[in-house]
């Protein structure tokens, strides 16, 4: 029953009464709504945001295997040489075009399949390297959902050496029985998800990075090799500090986030440019035959009783003409295309798969 007050001997509903709370709890769901849409407190991030893993380092042991690394050479753990630990500090270059790099095997005890090599532990793939190689760290876990310290705002005027570093040139070396970037006093290296195999290639040479010939070099060999700063998270302190008494020297440490070797052109300088003849001569054929048919088009439009004019404004232009690379008489990377020219391979370091022969 609704609270009134005594006017009289009659009894009358208070509305001022009713109007005030009915505007209170209006109010009320209004605000509630405000929040729950803004959401200040960021009470639903933590409610619907998936659990994120902290990476992890871990150590691996590499098993010992038959066949010895080509190039290592060894030296003593400096304790009565009760352990002799490998060194590789160069190595030959592989060349090879995208498809030979891409077919490259392994030798030693490589996987079956990328499945197999995908569900081995860490998700990375350590070979039978022999005694040569003491220790591999790797890192896994959330790392790939870290975000990328080399990425930062820069206010003018900043120093140019806080602008963001792509890959460059540079070498992995084996000092001691372990990873380390450019030369025997580099930085140590933790191997990051997306190079994260170590193996015996098919010609012998120790090989750092992934499963594809494309994106893998040779311990000592010049390459494309990209790199990323170790994160600064406690749990990762205690598998990179064990993997600095092990090693000793400089204790720096890098992430390998990438490797990647420069593939040899497909064609030659007279093959690029047959090419290109080629094209410009089916572009020549193909606006042609699109030219005649828009004449067609016009010549029908216009027999229909209406102007040249207003036919060529309703029959929308010819498009550009389409590149057909199966008319290409040569098939592959290009000079100019991110790849090594033929005439600037050594002599002898590589030679290109026969062709095969039509039938």
């Amino acid at each position: 029953m609704d609270r009134g007050y005594r006017r009289g001997l009659r009894l009358e509903p208070d509305r001022k009464s009713r109007g005030t709370w009915l505007g209170v709890l209006i109010g009320a769901w209004l605000l509630l709504a405000i929040l729950a849409w803004f959401d200040p407190f960021g009470l639903g991030r933590h409610r619907f945001a998936p659990p994120l893993r902290e990476p992890t380092v871990s150590l691996i042991q590499p098993r010992n295997g038959v066949v010895m690394p080509r190039g290592a050479g060894f030296s003593g753990d400096g304790h009565g040489a009760r352990f002799a630990f490998g060194n590789v500090i160069d190595a030959p270059v592989r060349y090879g075009t995208e498809n030979q790099l891409m077919r490259s095997s392994f030798a030693t005890g490589g996987p079956l399949s990328l499945t197999e090599a995908m569900g081995m532990p860490d998700g990375a793939f350590i070979g039978e390297v022999g005694p040569a190689v003491r220790v591999v760290a790797v890192i896994s876990g959330g790392y790939a959902n870290l975000p990328d310290e080399r990425i930062s705002i820069i206010d003018l005027p900043e120093p140019a050496d806080n602008a963001l570093r792509g890959p460059s040139e540079d070498r992995i070396v084996l000092t001691n029985g372990c990873l380390r970037l450019g030369t025997g006093a580099g930085p140590l290296l933790v191997l990051g998800p997306r190079a994260n195999a170590v193996f015996i290639d098919d010609a012998g040479w120790l090989t750092v990075g992934s499963l594809s010939g494309m994106e893998s070099l040779r311990v000592g060999e010049t390459g494309i090799i990209a790199t990323d700063a170790l994160p600064a998270i406690p749990g990762i302190e205690t598998a990179v500090h064990a993997l600095r008494l092990q090693c000793g020297g400089n204790p720096d440490a890098v992430i390998l986030d990438n490797v990647a070797r420069t593939p040899v052109c497909d064609l030659t300088a007279e093959q690029a440019e047959a090419n290109r003849a080629a094209m410009k001569a089916n572009q020549r054929e193909v606006t042609d035959r699109m030219a005649q048919a828009r004449r067609e088009q016009l010549a029908a439009c216009v027999a229909q009783g209406k102007s040249e004019l207003t036919c060529a404004r309703t029959i929308p232009p010819m498009p550009p003409p389409p590149i057909d690379m199966q008319q290409m008489p040569f098939q592959g990377r290009a000079p100019g295309d991110m790849c090594l020219p033929q005439g600037e391979v050594p002599a002898g370091a590589w030679a290109p798969a026969p062709r095969p022969q039509p039938s």
